[in-house]
């Protein structure tokens, strides 16, 4: 009998602090207790495809086009003149939209944790990926941090800049037609 009592007694308490917590959390009333990091995926594409690297991957797939060519390698030629126009359509998605840029952050994963670290986060995320949040999660932006990564230069940093203040275009009005 004294079992069972003292665990009825253990549930309601655990209950209770949990509605406690609870409405301290739906309230607002609760200091911040988490802090995660946002980002705007559409400035990090852009960072990275005004970048040295992405500029040297551009003309490495011309040459190795050129190539394919002299050799006449026509399945090779049909591989890199579909990747150009695919990847232009994805990076519109990724600069002018939200579409995820998981593939250009891999290649500065490296240096993610350290930007954690100095913001003081424990997860960063792309703020288009971010629905809701409770009131106790502070967020901070880390931007520009992470396009940094890229070296951006002074025009890149200007249009990041503006960039802030211009709505995303919806992703289903982003064209698939490289062309357009």
């Amino acid at each position: 009998m004294r079992n069972r009592l003292a665990v009825t007694v253990a549930v309601l308490a655990a209950m209770a602090t949990t509605v406690a917590a609870g409405s301290a959390l739906a309230s607002g009333a609760a200091n911040p207790t988490m802090r995660i990091g946002v980002y705007d995926s559409r400035a990090v594409a852009l960072a990275c495809a005004r970048s040295e690297p992405f500029k040297q991957q551009i003309a490495q797939m011309q040459k190795d086009l050129a190539e394919a060519r002299a050799k006449n390698d026509t399945k090779r030629v049909k591989e890199l003149e579909a990747q150009g126009p695919a990847m232009q359509v994805r990076l519109h998605q990724q600069a002018f939209s939200t579409a995820g840029v998981t593939d250009i952050m891999a290649k500065v994963a490296d240096a993610i944790p350290g930007i954690a670290r100095e913001a003081g986060v424990v997860l960063i995320v792309s703020k288009w990926e971010m629905p809701f949040r409770d009131p106790s999660v502070e967020v901070v932006d880390v931007t520009l941090p992470i396009a940094m990564l890229f070296k951006p230069d002074p025009q890149t940093l200007k249009i990041l800049a503006e960039m802030k203040d211009v709505k995303p275009v919806p992703l289903d009005q982003i064209s698939l037609d490289p062309n357009e």
